[in-house]
């Protein structure tokens, strides 16, 4: 069974502009698609409280191999998706981007290749230089208007990021899709440090934006990360219906880039947690 999400990769998958990204859809062969819509796992399962609004779930592959309740198909989709062989898959995609994104820490495709890969919560960076996760997300039903996620850009230490969108057949809620957006042009790098507001969240009145990617069935989102990778997620509209999707990470031991407003933001943190303990 073909189960790589990237099985049917062409070069019209790949963007270059506002930031390397790919866009596939129809993913999976549909059967696939339709198997693992029908098995997703219950949210007993994945220990949601499903009366929170339009709140995100990460299910990691570190509990899904030993887990109660989740399909084969689904063990087999995890398992894969935070492997090396997918980490391979990945670098053969992107890996001129990361060359030209982090010259002073990538030098060849080679050394990408070369790379130990592992799974985030079962293996560490003691070993390895990248550990992957594949996980099973989602947000729960919306009671009322909101985004789940606003513009920003992931994690520093992360490489690349993605998403497998996997829509019901009978769900007709509107929002909740992927929008791709740059900054504005007349934003100088040193200005565009400054936008950075709640650490890697941007307001959206500095950006544009460039591309949105509805939220559908087997639709298929992986970017490479970095301090211009701004996307979000726009509003969903109060919908009984959850929002289903596997999400992909690939993160490194240190940090791709550095935002000055997140550092301030750790460092006054840490003399919080400091003064409490003084004054305890």
């Amino acid at each position: 069974m073909s189960i790589s999400v990237l099985r049917t990769f062409q070069k019209g998958n790949f963007y270059r502009d506002p930031f390397p990204h790919l866009i596939i859809r129809d993913a999976l062969p549909n059967a696939v698609c339709d198997q693992l819509i029908k098995e997703y796992p219950s949210l007993d399962t994945l220990k949601v409280d499903a009366t929170r609004n339009n709140t995100r779930w990460n299910f990691s592959a570190s509990r899904v191999k030993n887990s109660e309740g989740i399909s084969e198909i689904w063990k087999e989709l995890i398992e894969y998706h935070s492997s090396p062989a997918f980490f391979a898959e990945l670098v053969e995609i992107f890996g001129e981007s990361l060359i030209d994104l982090y010259p002073g820490r990538f030098e060849s495709q080679r050394q990408l290749k070369e790379l130990a890969v592992g799974v985030r919560g079962v293996d560490s960076f003691s070993d390895k230089d990248v550990l992957l996760d594949a996980q099973i997300a989602g947000n729960t039903p919306a009671t009322s208007t909101r985004s789940v996620r606003s513009t920003h850009v992931d994690s520093m230490q992360a490489l690349f990021a993605g998403l497998l969108y996997l829509r019901q057949e009978d769900d007709d809620s509107v929002g909740g899709d992927l929008e791709i957006r740059r900054f504005r042009p007349e934003l100088s790098d040193a200005r565009k440090l400054g936008c950075f507001r709640r650490a890697i969240y941007v307001d959206d009145k500095w950006t544009e934006l460039v591309k949105t990617v509805k939220y559908d069935r087997n639709v298929l989102v992986v970017l490479v990360n970095g301090i211009d990778s701004l996307h979000g997620v726009t509003p969903r509209q109060p919908t009984p219906h959850r929002r289903l999707f596997m999400n992909l990470v690939a993160d490194m031991d240190q940090p791709l880039f550095h935002i000055p407003s997140l550092r301030k933001s750790l460092r006054r943190f840490g003399r919080r947690i400091v003064q409490r303990v003084k004054g305890a």
